[in-house]
């Protein structure tokens, strides 16, 4: 299946590197931008991050446009690494609402943040 292209200001902005094959891979190379005034990374990027890996999982799963209902992230590793990968799987899919979760792991393996999102497929426009 292949989605449309689409272009994201805001995730090029970021930095993020997406691959689609049969999956979703989505990275991030690590960016001063994205650093908080203590040095961490600001949890809004994890989160965003998550919310872009589940929702294109999401529609690459169903054939569909996934507009996110819901999304809870936990964080865990705040402390900067030179690269993130998030890795995202379907845990439900009931009509028209897919559940997902995914996490996102630092490039020593260190889990940075979770998370468990409800998305709404919607048809794709054309």
């Amino acid at each position: 299946m292949k989605l449309p292209v689409t272009r994201s200001t805001f995730f090029e902005y970021l930095g993020f590197n997406s691959t689609k094959t049969d999956t979703f891979h989505l990275d991030l190379p690590l960016q001063a931008i994205l650093l908080q005034d203590d040095g961490t990374v600001h949890p809004g990027v994890f989160s965003t991050m998550l919310d872009i890996s589940m929702g294109a999982t999401a529609s690459l799963e169903t054939n569909s446009f996934a507009t996110t209902i819901h999304l809870n992230v936990s964080f865990f590793d705040l402390s900067p690494k030179e690269n993130y990968h998030a890795k995202t799987n379907i845990v439900n899919i009931e009509g028209k609402v897919i559940t997902a979760e995914g996490i996102v792991y630092g490039q020593d393996g260190a889990v940075a943040a979770k998370a468990i999102g409800m998305f709404k497929a919607s048809p794709i426009k054309q």
